[in-house]
């Protein structure tokens, strides 16, 4: 349950982790125009789309196929069997 939550987190930074960088770049060219505005909404946007479109594609692509059966973890016979996809 942690790794999509981490997957999800890790896309939500990329635009911040990317806009960071280029300011660290932008700081050692003093020739480039001064850029106004507010980032933060934007890179907040970013994120946030970048993250649906890991939703959606894990969704899409994760998960058992189509039609297949599911057993649940159950005993039988004092020991535990591990669920199963069919």
């Amino acid at each position: 349950m942690f790794r999509p939550f981490l997957f999800e987190a890790v896309l939500f930074i990329l635009p911040f982790l990317v806009y960071g960088v280029w300011v660290l770049l932008r700081g050692k060219r003093p020739g480039l125009p001064e850029r106004t505005g507010m980032p933060l909404l934007r890179l907040i946007a970013l994120g946030v789309i970048c993250m649906a479109v890991g939703l959606a594609l894990f969704a899409h692509y994760g998960g058992a196929p189509a039609g297949s059966g599911y057993t649940p973890a159950h005993m039988e016979n004092g020991k535990l069997i591990e669920p199963e996809t069919r």
